[in-house]
């Protein structure tokens, strides 16, 4: 069932990690970006295969896990792979380490990269535990079940893939990187 374009579509992501996705990014455009400016060919051809490895580990690791979803199904991407989960085989949706996604049929499918539960801080609990903020440890985990039990029964299958593109990419610039380094480029 294709997903209709006017439906709004949500993301889950980790904000400490696009934080750190973007910073390691600029840090890679500088010492990349330092030898074009000053014309040191020999520099950059030695920066540069090694910063197209960390960014694209940037991006895999860091940017590209994420929880998408609507009102009909959810996306859960990992490193590597996507799980496309359509609500009617959603059982339960926790929150632990990462959000959990229990199915009807298979085992879950845990997401990586979205916000993890923290509890307050330890200044506020040795200053008064009974004034210390509240934190609702499942607050993501509820507002995806709210909409599982909303959301309208769909026969569509839990579809599960490598992402093959992506980790090719990975593969060829890993590869390329072995070969600048064995023969001394």
């Amino acid at each position: 069932m294709a997903r209709p374009a006017s439906a709004p579509r949500y993301t889950f992501r980790a904000a400490s990690a696009v934080i750190t996705f973007w910073v390691g990014i600029a840090a890679l455009v500088v010492i990349v970006g330092s030898p074009v400016v000053n014309r040191d060919w020999s520099v950059l051809s030695f920066t540069l295969g090694p910063s197209l490895v960390l960014a694209w580990v940037l991006w895999i690791a860091l940017y590209r896990p994420a929880v998408h979803y609507d009102d009909a199904r959810v996306v859960v991407v990992n490193i590597g792979r996507r799980h496309v989960l359509p609500w009617g085989h959603v059982t339960n949706v926790r929150q632990g380490i990462g959000m959990i996604f229990e199915l009807d049929a298979s085992k879950p499918v845990v997401a990586y990269g979205v916000p993890a539960p923290r509890q307050a801080g330890n200044i506020a609990s040795t200053i008064d535990r009974r004034t210390r903020p509240a934190f609702d440890l499942n607050r993501d985990a509820d507002l995806l079940d709210g909409v599982r039990r909303s959301a309208t029964p769909s026969s569509d299958p839990v579809v599960s893939r490598w992402e093959v593109v992506p980790l090719s990419i990975g593969a060829v610039l890993v590869i390329g990187l072995i070969i600048e380094v064995a023969l001394g480029l």
